[in-house]
């Protein structure tokens, strides 16, 4: 019997898919049982050899290519290979800590949860700037384990759901995110909405690599901007009906306002201007939203 299939979704990353596998072969024996997926949004198989060095390594692992492009769809098709009583969701610029899963599983096991988070920390490539790395940017929030997630709380990055709770959900990921991303917090919302209980497991590492074109400002605003949209997306999922472009007002005067104070304070402080910077772009990012505008970065040749 296996307790955990390890999910993981993977386009044109070939290292860190590699990087990852390897990790995986790492765990702590002593966790639960499980099985490795890999699913390949690329069609033209970019991740196999990168398979077939894991395999060659030692490691087991299902390998299928999904060639329809889509980040939910790519979820789905691991989902529907899945054996285990858990399925675990991991990132392919991830590298999971020895004893993830044995933390991961054991504390949804323990607490009775429906599943669990736990943390992402950051690796820099050597030459990302020290004032980006000490303002924390790439820092999330950390709840002790067992603390009971909001929905906003959630993501596949590093993830447990017991897979009986997937069952019956359409999907269980919604196609129509394949492209904007947001299927993750989509299907969280979905399953907390219909009782669901996810807690926080502070103790199961992961650690997401960050390559030198992720540490810049450029691409930090244009990951808040799409925070901020997918926010929206999500909020406006679970809301009534009603005039969209008529609750783009209020982001949009604020986002310009911390857009233009941060602009200024920037040749100032760095950390303190991007940080205003940041907040400009989330809240431009919904105001895109709720007017209309959608981001879809997942159609591009590489997944942001």
């Amino acid at each position: 019997m296996i307790d955990v299939s390890v999910c993981v979704s993977t386009f044109r990353r070939p290292s860190g898919i590699l990087r990852l596998l390897r990790s995986l072969g790492r765990l702590d024996p002593a966790g639960p049982r499980h099985e490795v997926i890999v699913v390949d949004n690329d069609a033209a198989a970019t991740a196999a050899p990168a398979i077939r060095q894991a395999r060659a390594e030692g490691l087991r692992v299902q390998y299928l290519v999904e060639p329809v492009r889509g980040i939910a769809r790519a979820r789905n098709r691991s989902v529907e290979r899945a054996t285990g009583e858990h399925v675990a969701f991991i990132d392919d610029d991830e590298e999971a800590d020895p004893r993830w899963l044995v933390h991961l599983w054991g504390e949804v096991v323990r607490h009775g949860a429906t599943g669990g988070v736990g943390p992402v920390l950051p690796r820099f490539a050597e030459g990302a700037p020290r004032w980006l790395i000490d303002g924390r940017f790439f820092e999330r929030p950390r709840p002790p384990t067992g603390t009971v997630l909001r929905v906003h709380d959630t993501r596949t990055g590093n993830a447990l759901v017991r897979r009986g709770a997937l069952r019956g959900l359409p999907g269980p990921f919604d196609e129509r995110f394949d492209l904007t991303g947001g299927e993750d917090g989509d299907l969280f919302a979905r399953l907390i909405a219909a009782g669901a209980r996810f807690i926080a497991v502070d103790s199961a590492i992961v650690h997401e690599h960050l390559t030198p074109g992720r540490t810049t400002v450029r691409w930090l605003v244009r990951r808040r901007f799409r925070d901020g949209m997918g926010a929206a997306r999500l909020d406006a999922a679970g809301a009534p009906g009603g005039d969209r472009r008529g609750r783009s007002l209020r982001p949009l005067v604020t986002g310009v306002g911390w857009g233009v104070y941060g602009a200024l304070l920037f040749p100032l402080s760095r950390r303190r201007g991007l940080w205003r910077l940041s907040l400009a772009a989330r809240r431009l990012g919904r105001a895109a939203f709720l007017h209309g505008l959608d981001y879809r970065p997942y159609r591009g040749d590489a997944w942001r």
